[in-house]
């Protein structure tokens, strides 16, 4: 089973919303940060767009996924670091989100702090992906929300595991 894949879904998402405040929480190599921008331009002007990304840049420098971003001329911010330190000190800052995708630590610990973080910068529509539904920190996660609240869907992507989308109820 493939656990990285193109994440065609949030592309779609994107488009048919017409997201242009997008997040991702574990950037790896900026690809996806890349594909989904594009997205948001095609909906939007580019200097409308913004992408917010936290990773630990281990793997591909910051300055790396900068570039790729530079490219387009979206706005954007990157955040070092571990989201259970970095994500709950930067959301006090950061604007609601049309698009959040969660792609990060799969421990329940790691897992809940980015989706209690991510919760906080919803509007009525925004839309919060969760990848790895399958990892059991992730699912445990998954399976607390609280479905008075929210709407939660599981799907299967093809070659990529569970993901969970997650919405506001609107009474």
């Amino acid at each position: 089973m493939t656990w990285y894949g193109y994440h065609e879904y949030l592309n779609d998402f994107i488009i048919n919303n017409e997201c242009k405040k997008i997040m991702e929480i574990g950037v790896y190599n900026g690809d996806n940060a890349l594909s989904m921008m594009k997205a948001a331009i095609k909906v939007h002007p580019v200097k409308e767009t913004e992408y917010y990304g936290f990773d630990f840049f281990n793997y591909f420098p910051v300055e790396q996924i900068g570039r790729k971003l530079d490219s387009l001329g979206c706005n954007y911010r990157l955040f070092k670091g571990n989201t259970l330190e970095a994500f709950p000190e930067a959301v006090k800052s950061l604007p609601y989100m049309d698009m959040i995708f969660i792609d990060g630590g799969k421990s329940f610990e790691i897992a809940y702090n980015d989706w209690d973080c991510s919760s906080r910068l919803m509007h009525s529509f925004t839309g919060v992906f969760i990848h790895n539904v399958g990892f059991s920190g992730v699912r445990r996660m998954v399976d607390n929300i609280s479905r008075k609240f929210y709407l939660v869907e599981i799907f299967s992507p093809e070659s990529e595991g569970k993901v969970a989308l997650i919405k506001k109820k609107t009474y």
